[in-house]
């Protein structure tokens, strides 16, 4: 493994459990800051947001061959 995959999963490791005590104490934080932990729990899908829907969902690709 690279150099750099070694310390993203480094930080990964020892953040997750970090963001996840932010968020238990998310009620002391000011609006601002829990909306950009908010957004970092969804990016790193520490948070359940359920499942996609509408312009976010990934749909597969059609081809031309796909067609009849």
């Amino acid at each position: 493994m690279n150099p750099i995959r070694m310390a993203e999963r480094t930080y990964r490791t020892w953040s997750s459990p970090i963001l996840l005590e932010l968020k238990e104490r998310e009620h002391q934080l000011e609006p601002s800051d829990r909306q950009a932990l908010e957004n970092v729990l969804v990016e790193r899908r520490l948070l359940n947001t359920g499942s996609p829907a509408g312009k976010d969902r990934r749909k597969p690709q059609s081809t031309d061959n796909d067609k009849p």
